[in-house]
């Protein structure tokens, strides 16, 4: 009997002090219902009265219950983490991967492509990484997933093409430097120059995100927002995934969690922000120069929109953006768009044979007017010589199917101007 009392004295010791140097370890189980999908986890933390659980699933759903019951929408895999508080204020964190919806016996679809995330010679703390499908010219954006502590994993992926695209998550309200942008595996911010994955095994893919040591300090400010027009091809199941806390009700014609590029004036990336749930993006406290913004969307073709805060009579300036199936049109306002749309009528709207553009010009000058459809192919192009006064000009829509289309009116030295057009 004594030695029995010895033994258990001492384990009781050993216990108190693991809890003492470990005072909340956390984990779970979980266990998949591969018909629908249906995936019940278990809390197995330890710990003195834990007084919060936080469960992020890794699709952008979040629990606060014990032992939640989550089904994902997707297959794939999935990193999901519990974290757990206790009265103590210990807190601690516990992540796994989880299969959804795929057997591992499944021959075509055994690989995958994971790495980790660096900034500079650091690992990159909080982003998201997009998986997106090559086939020929078209893109397609398959999976996101969380980047934690750097690493970045998808699995079950069959024989093919992708990209993968990591897009750091900072605190974008603050002017941290240096800059690091999102980044696609091949060190490029734009998918035209995005190293292909061909997929033939699984593969280790790191990602070195760009850098700009641009510092950056001004008066001015420069937002827009996103808007869809093709919302057949826009992947709603990606973008409004809870990313970063900012989404809420799903809007289909506003585009989220985009991210947008700041240039400089030689084309160079030199900070980024990502679109709100309501589509809206903001730059401030820029330094008084010559900036472009660029949305970055895989396989869509966007024309940078030139912002020349020299020359502008106000601190702040504004565009809009129009995602259509594979490109990414421009329409602009800022306060000389305001004086030049005063100047300009296009008519009737909706039309049905042809446009009257009416034009009032302080001086003589070359304009060009064009018509794009919503995927951004130009379908009407006519260069004129504006005289003094005011002239009328008629653009034939008769050989256009019905549906939306962009009149676009450009000059020297002035703003574009866009106008969207219902065709009957």
């Amino acid at each position: 009997m004594k030695k029995t009392f010895t033994i258990l004295f001492l384990l009781n010791i050993f216990y108190l002090y693991g809890q003492e140097k470990s005072p909340c370890e956390v984990t779970y189980t979980y266990n998949v219902n591969d018909v629908n999908q249906i995936t019940d986890f278990v809390n197995k933390s330890n710990g003195h009265k834990v007084i919060s659980w936080r469960w992020d699933f890794g699709d952008g759903a979040v629990s606060t219950i014990p032992n939640p019951r989550h089904v994902y929408m997707q297959t794939g895999s999935f990193i999901a983490c519990l974290t757990i508080k206790t009265e103590d204020s210990c807190e601690s964190t516990f992540c796994d991967t989880v299969v959804v919806g795929l057997s591992p016996t499944d021959t075509n679809a055994l690989f995958f492509i994971s790495g980790n995330v660096f900034a500079g010679s650091n690992l990159l703390p909080s982003g998201i990484a997009l998986l997106v499908s090559k086939v020929n010219s078209d893109y397609v954006v398959l999976h996101y997933t969380t980047i934690i502590n750097g690493h970045y994993e998808f699995s079950q992926l069959s024989f093919g093409d992708y990209l993968v695209y990591a897009i750091p998550n900072f605190n974008l309200n603050v002017n941290y430097f240096p800059a690091y942008l999102p980044s696609y595996y091949g060190n490029s911010t734009s998918w035209t120059d995005a190293t292909v994955i061909h997929l033939y095994s699984s593969l280790n893919c790191n990602i070195f995100l760009e850098c700009n040591n641009t510092l950056l300090y001004g008066p001015d400010t420069i937002s827009g927002s996103l808007n869809i027009l093709d919302q057949s091809a826009f992947e709603y199941n990606i973008y409004y995934g809870n990313w970063f806390g900012n989404i809420g009700q799903i809007n289909l014609g506003k585009a989220p969690n985009i991210p947008v590029l700041l240039l400089d004036n030689n084309d160079e990336p030199v900070r980024f922000v990502v679109s709100d749930e309501n589509g809206d993006f903001r730059f401030t406290n820029l330094p008084i120069r010559i900036y472009k913004v660029a949305p970055e969307k895989p396989g869509f073709d966007t024309e940078p929109e030139t912002f020349n805060m020299e020359t502008s009579a106000s601190s702040s300036a504004n565009c809009s953006f129009y995602i259509g199936t594979n490109s990414i049109s421009i329409g602009i306002s800022n306060p000389d768009y305001s004086e030049r749309i005063k100047n300009i009528k296009v008519y009737p709207n909706p039309v049905t044979e042809s446009a009257v553009i009416s034009l009032f010009s302080e001086k003589p000058r070359k304009i060009c007017i064009s018509v794009e459809d919503v995927a951004g192919k130009e379908v009407v192009k006519k260069e004129i010589f504006e005289s003094l006064g005011n002239e009328n000009y008629f653009i034939p829509f008769s050989n256009l199917k019905p549906g939306l289309y962009f009149v676009k009116i450009q000059s020297d030295q002035m703003p574009s101007f866009t106008q969207k057009l219902i065709k009957q």
